[in-house]
This record gives structure tokens, sequence and C-alpha cells, in this order.
């Protein structure tokens, strides 16, 4: 599995779509047609996107995927319920 753990504005996404389309996964994100318009714009193309909700909804964690920000993946999965989770941060 591989972890991008950066700041803001350093590529991360750009690099999770190479990743994406490199592997044939999936890239799941918050907002499928806004990260197609960022793909084109970066000239990457043949990558499929899909929502959160779909991605929770569908039977498609049977294929490969990548998530793009995953803290807010696990927001939207915990709602206004969620008080925390842990996170390691190594290799």
């Amino acid at each position: 599995m591989i972890r991008i753990i950066e700041g803001r504005g350093t590529g991360k996404t750009s690099r999770l779509m190479l990743i994406a389309k490199e592997q044939g996964a999936l890239f799941v994100c918050s907002n499928p047609d806004a990260m197609r318009h960022k793909a084109h714009a970066y000239g990457i193309t043949g990558i499929d996107f899909v929502s959160y909700y779909d991605f929770l909804q569908d039977n498609v964690r049977e294929k490969k995927y990548v998530i793009d920000e995953m803290e807010e993946l696990v927001s939207y999965i915990g709602g206004p319920y969620l008080v925390g989770y842990s996170l390691t941060n190594e290799n």
C-alpha cells in the first residue's frame, strides 16, 4: 500500500492519479466531476472516478482503488458522531 502524506499544494493528488492509472485502480474522492476536470488539466486520462458515497454503497471495493483525502472519507463515514481515531505514521 502506498501512502502519500505531505502538505497542501505538493502534488499528492496528481501522483495518486498516476498511481491509479498505472494500477488500473478506481479513484475514490469527494467530488468525482471536479477530479475528472483536474485530471484532464494534468493530461491524465483513463481513470474511473467514484464518490465516497458510491464507493461505500456499491461493491466496487472488490476492485483496486485509491482514496484521495482519507481523513475526509473517515469523517464522511463517521458523520457527526465520530469523536476521534488514531493513525500511525510509518512506511
